[in-house]
């Protein structure tokens, strides 16, 4: 998320206001006038800028993967997000809430993983159009749930079922992320494991006890 300052109208409307009173009691067709009216203003501009910094808040930029498709998927699956994010805000609950940060940074990260690489498209496909969607569905059920405050054995045992889910939806989460980069992990073992070759058979390895990568 980046987050912005969105500047209050005030201090700019006190100081139009400042030098319209100034344009009533001096003669603003005088140059010492006109310099009093400007130094008000702009006085008064100030002074409401400390009263009235405006407020900040936090937009998602949009993805920038180099691929309209994969951008059109990044920025849909973090509408997404916002959305597990906002239930996490209105379901006063703290084990489920737990689980809806991990799930909430587990897809921040993937979608992150996905804009430097478009390739792993293909390797989400499931948690976008399954793990994802389903997870915002139970979690807006839930709240509607908690809205309508059925106490019956049917309402209690809907919540119940969602809350239950919430810690194996999270580890399926993390566990999409950590997919991800399974190749890469491969990758690296395999050049540790060609390096630590090239080392034994210069001799080093064995004169100095030496092991990569835990071999």
């Amino acid at each position: 998320m980046k987050k912005i300052r969105i500047k209050s109208p005030l201090p700019l409307l006190g100081a139009g206001v400042a030098w319209l009173i100034m344009g009533f009691i001096l003669p603003i067709y005088k140059l010492w006038a006109i310099l009093v009216a400007a130094a008000v203003s702009a006085a008064a501009y100030f002074a409401l800028t400390k009263l009235f910094p405006g407020k900040e808040i936090e937009i998602q930029p949009k993805a920038d993967s180099g691929n309209a498709e994969v951008n059109a998927q990044i920025d849909q699956g973090r509408e997404t997000l916002k959305r597990l994010d906002e239930s996490n805000k209105a379901i006063d609950d703290a084990a489920i809430s737990a689980c809806i940060d991990r799930m909430v940074s587990a897809g921040e990260r993937i979608f992150a993983a996905l804009e430097k690489d478009t390739a792993k498209a293909a390797q989400i496909r499931r948690f976008m159009n399954y793990y994802l969607p389903t997870s915002d569905k139970l979690l807006t059920r839930y709240r509607e749930l908690m809205a309508i405050g059925g106490t019956g054995e049917n309402a209690t045992g809907a919540r119940d079922s969602i809350a239950n889910s919430m810690e194996m939806i999270a580890t399926a989460f993390e566990k999409q992320l950590d997919a991800l980069y399974k190749d890469s992990a491969l990758d690296i073992e395999a050049e540790i494991d060609v390096l630590e070759t090239i080392i034994k058979a210069e001799g080093h390895g064995e004169d100095q006890g030496m092991t990569l990568g835990g071999h």
